[in-house]
């Protein structure tokens, strides 16, 4: 059976199975067909099930950048792991034009898909998300911290000044035991900028 069979066959199985991790499924073998199966997986964006628009997301993640804007528009989706898959496609294929509603996702109520997004900005490697990133150093979740003081690392080898001033100026603006606080943070943004380095020598 050739790819285009493939296609037609598990888009029926979407439109039409009321089993929601047969659809899933669906979406997962779609997934392994590349650009014939952007369309459908497209509308799975939009299944009523949770599961099979997560993994929606991640399999357009995978296939390219003809997803980018349906993919922005699933940062809002209700359910948190469907943002998060969302975030992890948009930084995956590197879209430039999803660096503002991921820097406004940064603000997620959910520490999973905080932490993603995280790792989705510096995986687009734009100077915008320095300042976002600033903050997410001192998250309340350590997970977020990390993803956050990585990217920062990754943007800081791009261009150092840049990055460099932005942290000496946000310290600036802090009282005493806020800058205690951000310093402790801060460490870990060095360490993982000690890293960055070795790995790009």
């Amino acid at each position: 059976m050739d790819s285009k069979e493939d296609v037609e066959r598990l888009k029926r199985i979407l439109k039409t199975h009321k089993d929601s991790l047969v659809r899933a499924t669906a979406v997962e073998a779609l997934g392994t067909l590349g650009e014939p199966a952007v369309e459908p997986l497209l509308r799975a964006l939009h299944d009523e099930h949770w599961d099979v628009r997560r993994r929606a997301a991640w399999a357009l993640g995978n296939i390219g950048d003809t997803a980018v804007k349906p993919l922005i528009h699933a940062l809002n989706d209700e359910r948190w792991d469907v943002r998060r898959k969302a975030a992890w496609a948009l930084g995956n294929i590197k879209a430039p034009r999803a660096i503002e509603p991921l820097i406004h996702t940064l603000r997620d109520e959910r520490a999973d898909v905080r932490e993603q997004v995280a790792w989705a900005l510096g995986a687009l490697r734009n100077l915008r998300a320095v300042e976002p990133l600033i903050l997410a150093l001192t998250d309340k979740n350590s997970g977020v911290r990390r993803e956050a003081a990585r990217s920062l690392a990754v943007l800081t080898v791009i261009n150092e000044a840049r990055v460099k001033t932005k942290i000496h100026d946000h310290e600036s603006t802090l009282d005493e035991q806020k800058r205690a606080a951000f310093q402790e943070c801060k460490k870990l943004y060095e360490q993982e900028l000690e890293k960055a380095r070795v790995k790009r020598e």
